[in-house]
């Protein structure tokens, strides 16, 4: 077996905005249901193996039909479940470089190579030669973030229009874990390719990091080929209720999203010039930034107890956006830093 390439452990104490975890919990209301909720579950039976009425829950809020849907334990699992369907021993992975780390993890698990095209400092890249290195290493699944994470970079879907047509017979897997940020989706797109397969959660949006739901979308039949392949029992009796709950207060969440959308463009309109540290535009609920002088900003919020996503080894990090508060101590770590540290400008 292939060395397993492991995910790495956020901080779980201080101000947390290192995992792209949404900022406030669940209401009162919602957590109030769940406690009656309790009451009405069979803690001694198997939970619904088909997570029907979950489905049926998060069909109605996207506009989709149960049966174009898989749920999972988070859409890792579903990443999981697709990699393992389509990859094994000497088979290839095509994905861009940086993004999310478990495609890796899935593929080392699988005994996959994984095959990683090199994205421009913001994130973009060059889709013509996307197409055409993939054609030359003959890869057999194609799977990326968009937005993609970390960068937030979103690309819009002509492009991935372009990627379809061009690996028509093999999976094109959109993993879409930040779309309610962003301003486009593949979610309608389904029906039109075959090979189209795209990935959602409740853990960023919805603010369910703690139940870990996520769901899988694609046509009919590729739905129904996938479906006996999910393990057994894969979500708890009460993870499904929580789910369900959350979901009828679907349109509760969507002032969050615009005042997550909002607090990110100030941010990075207040950010974008700052002389010793770089920030990119982004699509999903936090900001990507570079720093040659990264030891000395960790140490900074490290001071205030701040806690961001450091990429080791490279310039880079990543912070979550989060209440206005929480925003503002950022900003006020990183204009201040900005002022005395004129020797690591970019």
């Amino acid at each position: 077996m292939k060395e397993i390439q492991s995910y790495e452990a956020q901080k779980q104490e201080g101000i947390l905005l290192n995992a792209n975890e949404l900022y406030k919990n669940a209401s009162d209301e919602i957590i109030e249901e769940v406690k009656e909720a309790l009451s009405d579950i069979a803690f001694n039976r198997y939970p619904d193996m088909e997570n029907k009425e979950l489905i049926q829950a998060y069909g109605n809020v996207m506009n989709i039909q149960s049966n174009k849907i898989l749920a999972g334990n988070g859409s890792d699992e579903m990443l999981g479940l697709l990699i393992g369907y389509f990859l094994g021993k000497g088979k290839r992975l095509y994905t861009l470089d940086p993004d999310f780390s478990m495609y890796d993890y899935y593929a080392s698990m699988h005994e996959a190579d994984v095959v990683k095209y090199t994205c421009f400092e913001d994130g973009a890249f060059d889709v013509d030669k996307f197409i055409q290195d993939g054609k030359e290493k003959s890869v057999n699944m194609i799977l990326f973030s968009n937005p993609n994470n970390p960068t937030g970079h979103a690309i819009n879907r002509k492009v991935i229009d372009k990627i379809l047509y061009a690996f028509p017979d093999i999976p094109v897997i959109i993993d879409e874990a930040y779309g309610e940020f962003a301003s486009e989706s593949m979610l309608q797109c389904v029906d039109q390719y075959e090979n189209l397969y795209v990935t959602r959660t409740l853990s960023k949006a919805y603010g369910l990091a703690g139940a870990r739901l996520g769901f899988l979308i694609s046509n009919v039949k590729n739905i129904q080929e996938l479906k006996p392949y999910v393990v057994p029992y894969n979500i708890s009796s009460f993870t499904q209720k929580i789910g369900v709950i959350v979901l009828r207060h679907a349109k509760e969440y969507q002032p969050i999203v615009r005042d997550t959308i909002e607090q990110r463009e100030k941010m990075f309109q207040k950010l974008k010039d700052l002389k010793t540290v770089r920030f990119y535009p982004s699509q999903a609920n936090y900001l990507y930034g570079r720093c040659a002088c990264k030891d000395k900003l960790l140490q900074a919020f490290e001071e205030k107890q701040i806690v961001i996503r450091n990429y080791k080894g490279s310039d880079s990090f990543r912070i979550t956006i989060g209440s206005k508060e929480q925003n503002k101590l950022v900003m006020d770590v990183l204009l201040q830093f900005d002022k005395e540290e004129h020797v690591c400008e970019v």
